[in-house]
């Protein structure tokens, strides 16, 4: 159990917090990672992501119990896609893990047609949900590839996967199912499981944990659910702070954050939700979603997106189309168009970001704009 890091999640909901794993911890991931996509000595590994950022222990950890090696892509490729794609031509990685939007980067701007990409056996993403419409076309342009959604909380490292197949709708894509070593619970405020169909807390019970917060006993007291087993035994599970919900199939929906849940008009709103809504129009690249308050005490909902080709639609035009996939309570009241996002050291969107962006548009005491472009 002996420290072996600290990992601070990225601050994109709030501050950030140290996250120490153990030599335990990072092994029991790395195993199981090489295992379940089959890594060897023939494989390499991109490392994309900033050591900091949890999907960096894949393409380190991983890579080594398997005898794999890793391309380290230098921070100037990381931010211009074409030359990212060069660099995957050139470098012959075979296994690319990294967060959905470098995937629709490289989509939009890397020249993918241009590229040699046979190489690449897997495409692992994980971080934030991919918006099934973009997932779909980033998928032929890698057909040698399988792809992998992969999910977990840098206090848990990754513990549920999905094998994609081909997508014949636009339907949210699953986290899928529990790695190995990995014991999962949907489960109410108190820890006890929901019954399936059911939305709940995913709480998880893996050796891959963390053993707590750097500094921060009060939060490890709140981060961990603790049940007897037997006597003198305790199990210990990870409270994620996901609201998932177990399909007919076994796997596991993810529905959004519990802290992304907002109360709004009277009406409860999941925030991912309209994310989803928004990603699904054609013209939109990405897209985030935020709570502004409002001088009566309710949340106000505003959004943000960037798009595939400027000039494709405005606000407007996006608002219209969320009114045709959520009730009128759900639909932004402003859609703010963006050349780019503001992002965390993770690549994550920063998300407090543009809440105080907005904020600083609006004084608490003036109603929103519509819906516009700005």
């Amino acid at each position: 159990l002996d420290l072996a890091y600290v990992l601070y999640t990225s601050g994109s909901t709030g501050v950030p917090k140290g996250v120490i794993h153990t030599h335990r911890s990072a092994l029991a991931f790395a195993e199981v990672a090489a295992r379940t996509y089959g890594f060897g000595p023939a494989d390499r590994l991109t490392n994309h992501a900033p050591l900091h950022f949890d999907l960096s222990t894949m393409d380190y950890f991983s890579a080594a119990v398997s005898g794999a090696s890793t391309v380290v892509v230098p921070e100037a490729y990381t931010r211009f896609p074409a030359s990212l794609a060069q660099l995957i031509e050139k470098q012959r990685p075979t296994v690319l893990y990294v967060v959905p939007l470098v995937l629709v980067q490289l989509l939009v701007h890397g020249a993918l047609e241009q590229r040699d990409l046979s190489s690449v056996r897997w495409v692992l993403f994980g971080g934030e949900p991919f918006p099934t419409t973009q997932l779909r076309e980033v998928m032929r342009v890698f057909p040698g590839a399988r792809f992998c959604n992969v999910y977990g909380p840098t206090e848990v490292n990754g513990i549920t996967y999905w094998m994609v197949p081909e997508l014949d709708d636009d339907a949210p894509i699953p986290i899928g199912r529990a790695y190995d070593n990995v014991q999962l619970r949907v489960a109410d405020d108190a820890g006890r499981p929901v019954e399936p169909g059911e939305p709940g807390e995913l709480l998880a019970r893996t050796p891959s944990m963390m053993l707590g917060y750097w500094g921060r006993p009060d939060l490890d007291a709140r981060a961990f659910h603790r049940e007897a087993s037997a006597p003198g035994i305790e199990h210990v599970f990870h409270r994620t702070g996901d609201l998932v919900r177990e399909r007919s199939d076994g796997l596991l929906e993810f529905l959004g954050r519990k802290d992304r849940q907002i109360k709004t008009r009277g009406h409860r709103v999941e925030l991912d939700e309209v994310e989803h809504a928004l990603a699904s129009h054609g013209a939109v690249a990405a897209a985030a979603s935020f709570a502004v308050p409002g001088s009566d005490g309710s949340q106000r909902i505003q959004a943000a997106v960037t798009l595939r080709a400027a000039g494709a639609v405005d606000g407007v035009d996006l608002s219209a189309h969320v009114a045709t996939l959520l009730p009128s309570y759900a639909v932004p009241e402003r859609v703010s168009i963006l050349e780019e996002f503001p992002r965390t050291s993770s690549g994550k969107v920063d998300r407090l970001t543009l809440r105080d962006r907005a904020m600083a548009l609006d004084t608490p005491d003036t109603p929103a704009a519509p819906a516009d472009s700005s």
